[in-house]
């Protein structure tokens, strides 16, 4: 067995193994490699790339020019798709394949025999995926530097309304038949399907959080098409992004980014932007990074005629001559420390409700609320809090973080208060005071009526520091709580209370009545205000101290060890360099290091 995963890693004949790849189609050719194959190009980009210390390539298998005809994909194009696979081999090159390419930058190069049916109901499409799919997988199967077929590049977009009526349960079943089928052809080959941001930030079904049946957990991040205001790929949020989508699909599995990129910006910019959240990305448990892409695509044919703009978003230039963004990607690749580094066990858990990316079905629902968990993300990085997102048991936690939260179930509840009980503390922030309330017996305050007059309610006090709220921004209505037994810590501006603590069994219950998270989605207003004070002050209460201390929000600070000697990783999410003095205890003697940081810079710093 060739790739593998176990404790949330990825191995290679069973040592751990960080993909750093980039996503490629042939420059001349671009979408139509397998009908116009030219095996020496590729086997000199395949040179190429490892020449620039990359280890991986994701190759397209365009399912209308494998299978331009309904009954099996042609076998001359299986060969074809072989031989690509052997060659990459050849230059030490391990191979993800995307079967059901169909949606490619934005436009749909679909399979001419469809004929609009849908792929995840249609018995006739199913059976031919079923097929297609197990036909790959015999042509590799005995080939070692397959690391994983991937299902479909951002399949929800081949037929957006058609997906969005999949209930999740409809997916997990249509990922277990494809993996299935490969798995009955090649039981050791790894699967995958990898889908924009709406995977997370949005309420596809299509994500990580349905992907049981699959072995890794892809997801793909651009800052220009992310929600959540991110105001510029140098700012703060864009090299936070594909972070927090590591460590969402990693409370689900192990994560993995085939899509790394940015849009709309020079070189230099997206230079910065790739080292910054590459570095973070590795630091935070993904398991590789495929960049988007190799190389500026001289091939004129769909997509391109309508986007021209994909045809120079390559790491390298049409004459082979490496852009800044090529040389950063180096810099991640050649960090030996980086690719080792393992990121401690965290005291702090960002809870997933069960309903956090649901849909809205009915007036009764508010939709998706993942947004606010980016912001809690983006909080606890600030405040230095080490922290795992966590969908499940809490067990093992000091602190359960649940932000801006819009619905709870029964599960959820009884999970809240079973961590309070064994003696941990949850904070809790309303984003609905109707279904994301906790209930009076486990926060000790009851609701009193809401009320769409945000004035009593704009600002509020906590030991004398004022902060001002946008209910707007948070997009959740105002209530009014009255204390039972809790005691009160913060104060609305009529007096109400803002924030309140309650004793819980061995722990205790910490509300905040605004949505503190959602009502930062505005651009600017995260860094406009030191908000991650807040959280200091929550995680105090539950006994909860950074163990790298920094005063610099903007420098990301990972613990962790490197071949079993403690170290961090420091990122500065920022666009200007800072200087940044980091303190901890090392067997109990305190210890620190000024760092210089240049702006989206990054180090590995031992700690011993």
């Amino acid at each position: 067995m060739t790739f593998s995963t176990a404790g949330g890693r990825l191995l290679r004949a069973g040592q751990p193994f960080l993909a750093l790849g980039v996503n490629h189609l042939p420059s001349r050719a671009g979408c139509r490699m397998w009908s116009e194959w030219d095996p020496d190009a590729l086997r000199a980009d395949f040179a190429a790339m490892a020449g620039a210390g990359l280890n991986t390539v994701r190759l397209f298998l365009f399912w209308r020019d494998l299978e331009p005809e309904p009954g099996g994909p042609d076998e001359e194009r299986l060969r074809r798709v072989r031989h690509a696979v052997e060659l990459a081999g050849e230059h030490g090159l391990a191979c993800v394949l995307s079967l059901l390419t169909i949606w490619m930058n934005g436009q749909r190069l679909d399979v001419p025999w469809r004929r609009g049916r849908s792929l995840w109901r249609d018995p006739e499409m199913l059976e031919g995926e079923e097929r297609y799919a197990r036909a790959v997988a015999r042509t590799v199967r005995d080939l070692d530097n397959v690391l994983a077929l991937d299902l479909g590049d951002e399949v929800a977009n081949v037929d957006p309304r058609d997906s969005a009526s999949l209930s999740p349960a409809e997916v997990r079943a249509w990922y277990r038949r494809l993996a299935g089928a490969i798995r009955d052809e090649a039981p050791h080959l790894l699967v995958m399907q990898a889908n924009d941001t709406s995977g997370v930030l949005g309420a596809s079904p299509f994500g990580p959080d349905n992907g049981e049946p699959l072995d890794l957990a892809a997801v793909h991040g651009f800052p220009a098409w992310a929600p959540g205001h991110v105001e510029s790929t140098v700012s703060f949020k864009a090299t936070n992004l594909v972070p927090f989508l590591v460590r969402y699909a990693g409370a689900f599995g192990v994560p993995l980014v085939d899509e790394l990129g940015s849009y709309g910006a020079d070189d230099a910019v997206s230079a910065a932007y790739l080292g910054a959240a590459g570095a973070s990305a590795i630091a935070g448990g993904a398991s590789g990074l495929i960049v988007w892409c190799w190389q500026d695509i001289a091939a004129a044919d769909d997509p391109y005629r309508e986007r021209p703009g994909e045809r120079s978003v390559g790491l390298t230039r049409l004459d082979g001559s490496h852009k800044p963004q090529l040389e950063a990607y180096r810099r991640l690749a050649a960090a030996g420390d980086l690719a080792r580094f393992e990121r401690d066990r965290a005291p702090v858990a960002l809870y997933l409700p069960e309903r956090v990316r649901a849909a809205g079905d009915s007036y009764l629902d508010a939709g998706a609320g993942t947004t606010a968990v980016l912001y809690a993300h983006l909080l606890l990085t600030r405040a230095h809090l080490p922290f795992d997102v966590v969908h499940g048991d809490l067990d093992g936690y000091a602190l359960a973080v649940c932000p801006s939260v819009r619905h709870l179930t029964l599960c959820d509840r009884e999970r809240l208060a079973a961590h309070a009980e064994r003696g941990g503390t949850v904070y809790l922030s309303l984003g609905s005071h109707l279904h994301g309330f906790p209930g009076p017996q486990l926060a000790g305050v009851e609701v009193v009526d809401f009320s769409l007059l945000t004035e009593p309610t704009s600002w509020f006090t906590w030991d004398g520091e004022c902060w001002p709220l946008d209910w707007e921004a948070g997009g959740a209505r105002p209530a009014t709580l009255r204390a039972i037994d809790a005691e009160v810590l913060a104060a609305y501006r009529d007096g109400s209370p803002a924030v309140t603590a309650h004793r819980a069994g061995r722990g205790q219950v910490v509300l905040c009545g605004a949505p503190l998270e959602a009502q930062l989605d505005r651009p600017g207003r995260l860094e406009a205000l030191p908000w991650e004070r807040l959280y200091r002050r929550i995680a105090a209460l539950a006994g909860v101290t950074p163990p790298i201390s920094c005063a610099c929000p903007s420098v990301e600070v990972v613990a962790g060890r490197v071949d079993g000697c403690r170290a961090a990783v420091a990122i500065n999410h920022g666009s200007a360099a800072v200087g940044a003095d980091l303190a901890w205890s090392d067997r109990g003697r305190a210890r620190s290091l000024g760092l210089v940081l240049e702006g989206k810079g990054w180090q590995v710093v031992p700690l011993t």
